[in-house]
């Protein structure tokens, strides 16, 4: 199957509601006011937000989604003066969740009659406090919101209670109260992609947005600093495999994109489905590549295998400390043994290995410390990504807290910082623990090279690191065999041509460059990087 054939369930135009001919606004904003101070973090998109708006233009709806990150006040008042939305929802998390209240009296101001609807983590759990203090907002969205949107817009059109609309917060009679809970989505399927209509979103980035996708929903885990259970579900909610590659394949044909990030709380939760999925992204010719996080427990070598052929470079891991009694207290459920047992397996199939790691616990001593140092030097990890803790509505550390008076209930609506540390000197001992690790990866080697295809057999992974390994040690000619063996196994393969197009580019071989820059536009017509360099 090529890229061109892939379908999407968005462009069935499904009719769960006839259209209510209302103006929808769905909206973010990192809460970054300057595009100097940008990064990939406050250009991007939360996922939930983008299927929000898919849903609704698959329904025939008017809506429209905006990136606001960036923007002036007088930009953003014009925008909502153009529109004139009769609905305004916003996505409200912990680290924006002033600005979105801000950008609520703002919609107020320029639409007095529009409804104001929030939706996101923050909001979810922080529903009858907001509510309760901040007049511009109406109501609340509850957790996973494509249902309930599309009931709220047709009771709002059909001028019914609200009440009646399963997972909302909001004013009634005078009070606050929630509505009976919405059941989560059983068929993730049904949903239209995320990316299915970001070609007409407001100010989003249309190269780094599309590379973010998501294959499931819910985490099996409990971890006491996380609120995604509680949010998404403890029962993993999983799209199929023939879902996920036909959405591989939309991204590269709409969007030009030939690397993904999959942001799945655990990829490998159903190791069944892992398999299936990496062997029919190689049945079905997708030809990207890409990276997921997990869980320790949640692989083994003949998964990442699997997962290298289909395109896989990179595992992200949830370590967060190398003390078992830290682990214990932060609600891991795991054990240092099974992290080396993971890591070694990632290791022995040539991934890369990004883990994650949390400073500041409250009660962490030098020795426990010590003892993440002590794993991070024996699992070697080419990535280390390091956070202090901190407190999150609908999490059991701020709920623990909260009952035992270590914060007050009041903590997000008065407090200006983005995130809120367990500890005040949370960010300090998050450098330390940075520096003291240092670089702790093991370099690639000619020996390793040749270990890894004896092991796994040709795979267009394996080429391109060997190809950057060779590149960093000067070695030209053989950087360039790599990669154009990637070329003559699967010349259908965009990397292969990529990797050949920038060497050329590199090292003043115009014209081969051009060639290869051609053939990769063959397969991949809407790649940016190779239409800019033969523009």
């Amino acid at each position: 199957m090529s890229p061109s054939d892939a379908t999407d369930p968005g462009s069935h135009e499904p009719g769960f509601f006839s259209p209510a001919p209302i103006t929808i606004l769905l909206a973010y904003s990192s809460g970054t006011e300057s595009l100097t101070e940008s990064t990939t973090f406050t250009n991007l998109l939360p996922i939930g937000i983008c299927s929000l708006h898919a849903l609704l233009r698959s329904h025939g709806h008017q809506a429209h989604l905006a990136n606001l990150s960036g923007m002036s006040q007088t930009q953003i008042r014009e925008l909502f003066s153009q529109l004139k939305p009769d609905l305004v929802g916003f996505s409200q998390w912990t680290h924006n969740r002033h600005v979105t209240l801000k950008l609520a009296r703002i919609a107020k101001q320029v639409a007095p009659d529009c409804t104001v609807m929030l939706g996101g983590g923050h909001a979810t759990y922080q529903a009858e406090a907001i509510l309760e203090q901040h007049s511009e907002v109406d109501l609340i969205v509850a957790g996973e919101g494509e249902e309930t949107l599309l009931e709220l817009i047709a009771a709002l059109y059909q001028h019914q209670p609200l009440t009646a609309v399963a997972g909302l917060v909001l004013r009634d009679s005078g009070s606050i109260s929630r509505t009976k809970p919405r059941l989560r989505i059983k068929d993730l399927d049904s949903l239209p992609y995320p990316g299915r209509y970001l070609h007409e979103a407001i100010g989003v980035d249309l190269d780094l947005q599309p590379q973010f996708i998501s294959t499931s929903r819910g985490c099996p885990s409990a971890c006491r600093f996380c609120a995604s259970p509680t949010f998404w579900g403890r029962t993993v909610r999983t799209r199929s495999p023939s879902s996920v590659v036909d959405e591989f394949l939309f991204q590269r044909q709409q969007f030009g994109t030939i690397y993904l990030s999959l942001r799945d709380d655990t990829f490998t939760a159903d190791q069944r489905r892992t398999l299936e999925l990496s062997k029919l992204l190689l049945e079905r010719r997708a030809d990207m590549l890409w990276n997921c996080q997990t869980r320790v427990e949640s692989v083994d070598e003949e998964v990442l295998t699997w997962m290298k052929r289909a395109g896989c470079e990179c595992v992200q891991l949830g370590v967060e400390s190398g003390s078992a009694r830290i682990l214990q207290e932060l609600g891991k459920r795991i054990t240092p043994e099974q992290v080396i047992q993971a890591c070694d397996a990632v290791h022995r199939v040539g991934l890369q290995l990004s883990v994650y790691l949390i400073a500041g616990v409250p009660g962490e001593t030098p020795a426990d410390q010590q003892a993440t140092l002590k794993l991070l030097r024996r699992i070697r990890p080419h990535d280390l990504q390091v956070a202090p803790l901190a407190y999150y509505p609908g999490t059991a550390l701020f709920s623990d807290a909260l009952r035992h008076h270590t914060v007050a209930s009041d903590l997000f609506e008065h407090t200006r910082s983005d995130a809120l540390l367990a500890l005040p000197d949370g960010n300090r001992r998050t450098t330390q623990l940075l520096r003291a690790a240092g670089d702790l990866s093991i370099p690639l080697s000619n020996r390793r090279i040749s270990e890894l295809k004896q092991r796994i057999g040709y795979c267009a992974v394996t080429c391109l690191q060997a190809g950057d390994h060779y590149l960093q040690q000067g070695s030209l000619e053989r950087a360039e065999a790599e990669y154009r063996e990637i070329t003559l196994t699967e010349p259908e393969h965009p990397w292969g041509w990529l990797l050949l197009a920038e060497l050329y580019d590199e090292t003043g071989r115009t014209d081969q460059a051009r060639s290869c820059y051609r053939q990769l536009l063959k397969l991949v017509p809407r790649h940016r990087q190779a239409q800019q360099a033969l523009s």
